[in-house]
Formats: structure tokens, sequence, C-alpha cells
């Protein structure tokens, strides 16, 4: 089945734009049934300013826990198709964590508080150190003294902390394991045809009744020639991209390789300051052993001058003494 390749914006975009579509995907991730789910347009974005393409969507969702009790969440949705800044990402929880929402009192009035936030990352590159292809970081209430897991939860920690789902595409195994992988099996790049990456040819399990929908989308948006335009735009864009991050990193290269020639001359430098320095103190010793030298033999001279001076006393009282007699 031939589709358009989902890890393009324009293609992800309008996939989750089918709110339906949106709801499902989202409840598989979760694990919990979203059972109403609101997307604000302004809070889409597509950034490509100095070259990082991020794709985000805010989500307003009503999702049914275990116990059959009803939340009001912030679920945020990023995806980047190239490693990134982090602080991007971190700005954009930011502005989230400072966001407000009208929630209904147990007395029926209405007041604006903070929404818990939930983060999930579509990720088109491979993080070194996560070996699994769909990860979910959560968090739980522990005793630091008993180290017991506490099955609580308090509204000021919820809206302070949040879980967080993090999907490499690109580490999805091909032979899915449960009902998640085989949804996220649609986004897997191994299907991408050799011909034209703008397109998936889809030869997965077809029976899931969402996955029918995304396909169905997804085959909707390669036959359109709009989406395909948007496609070879962010084509075009990520030439430009890799092109200046090409050059950069030419001047990296040349300031780095000027850099290690300055360390290297400062080094030889250096190490012939030390070996002149060894010299000098070489020839400083050798003046000093000179020194002495000369010192030892005047010393010596000193004592034979002293000593045949008084000899020649001695003979000069005898030579005396003789003439006398």
């Amino acid at each position: 089945m031939i589709i358009a390749n989902p890890l393009y914006d324009v293609v992800f975009k309008y996939l989750l734009e089918d709110l339906e579509i949106a709801r499902g995907l989202l409840s598989a991730i979760l694990g919990e049934e979203v059972q109403a789910l609101e997307v604000k347009p302004q809070e889409t974005a597509i950034e490509t300013g100095g070259g990082l393409n991020i794709l985000r969507f805010d989500f307003k969702a009503v999702v049914r826990k275990a116990d059959g009790s009803l939340h009001k969440v912030l679920i945020e949705l990023q995806k980047a198709k190239k490693a990134f800044d982090v602080s991007r990402f971190r700005k954009y929880l930011g502005e989230n964590y400072r966001k407000e929402d009208e929630i209904s009192t147990s007395l029926g009035a209405t007041e604006k508080r903070a929404l818990p936030i939930i983060t999930i990352y579509f990720l088109g590159f491979s993080l070194e150190n996560i070996p699994a292809g769909v990860v979910k970081i959560n968090r739980e209430y522990r005793d630091m003294v008993t180290h017991e897991v506490l099955d609580v939860q308090d509204e000021f920690v919820e809206l302070l902390t949040h879980d967080s789902y993090v999907i490499q595409v690109r580490k999805l195994p091909k032979d899915a394991r449960s009902e998640l992988e085989r949804i996220l099996q649609v986004f897997s790049p191994i299907y991408q045809t050799p011909s034209d990456k703008h397109q998936y040819d889809y030869r997965g399990e077809v029976e899931d009744a969402l996955l029918q929908k995304m396909l169905h989308r997804l085959g909707r948006a390669i036959a359109s020639d709009e989406i395909r335009d948007k496609m070879e735009v962010e084509d075009e864009i990520e030439r430009i991209f890799d092109r200046e991050m090409q050059k950069k990193q030419a001047i990296i290269n040349e300031q780095q390789k000027r850099l290690d020639e300055q360390e290297a001359y400062l080094a030889e430098q250096k190490q012939r300051a030390e070996i002149e320095k060894q010299r000098a103190e070489a020839e400083k010793q050798r003046a000093e052993a000179e020194k002495q030298r000369a010192e030892t033999e005047k010393q010596r001279a000193d004592q034979e001058y002293q000593k045949n001076l008084s000899l020649l006393q001695e003979l000069e009282a005898l030579k005396k003494q003789l003439g006398r007699t």
C-alpha cells in the first residue's frame, strides 16, 4: 500500500489534524482512553529558524484512568527529524507550565488552574543510550526510608512534574510485538521506497481499525499535489540546512585545525624553552663547579704560598744564627 511518508512535517500534521486519528493514536501511546480531545491551531508551529525543524502540537484532553476517573490534561507532542538543541524543547515545555485552563470546582464554580502535562516526543533520529523504540519515563511516589512505592497522587506534585514518552521511529522493530507497535509501524522508515523518499510502501498488518484510518488518510496525502509540493519545500529547507551545517562544520574544522597548530607550536616552544632552561641550568652548574675548582686551587695555592713563606722565614732565621756564630 503506497502512502505518504509520515515523517515529513506536512504529512504528520495532516495526519493528526484528523482528531479521531489523533485521539486513537494518543490513547494507544498513553495506554489510557482519551475521551475528548481539542487541539488549538495557534499552538501548532513549525520551527525552521537555524535549520531546526520541530513540529509541535498542544492538545487539551480528557483522559479516563484505569479506575474510571476522568482527568483533564495538557498533552504536548513534538516531532523532530534531526538531532536537536534540547533547550528548544525545554522552552516549549516551560510555556505550557505557565498556561492555565478553566476548571469546574466541586461547588460548581469555574476557576483558572494549571493542567497536568504529558509530553510525547517523536524522533526521526536515534538516541545512543536508549535501545527501545518506545519508552515511557514516568513518576512514582516512593518512601525514601522504607523504599515502599506509595499508591497515592497529590495535585501539588502532579502539577510540578510530568510523564514523558519517547518514540524513536528508527528503532521500531520490523515485527510488532504489541498493539502499540503495530500502530506505530506506520511511521517506521523501513517502508520508505528507494525511488521516492516522499512515500512508503507499507506492508505491515492492516487489521486494526485505527491503523486502517491512518493508512487511508496517508494514502490521500500522497495523492495530494499540494502536500507533495510542501514535502519538496521541506526537502529544500533540509538541503539548505545541511549545506549551511557543512559550511559551519568546515569553519569549525578550520578553526580547530588552527587551534591544534597553535597548541602544537606552543607545545614546541614550551619544550624548546624547557630544553634551553635545562641547558642554562647545566651551564650554571658547570660554572659553579668551575668556580668551586678555582676556589679550591686558590686555597691550595694560598696554602703552598704560606708553607713556602714559613720555610723561607725559617731559612732566614737559620742564616742569622749561623752568621752570629
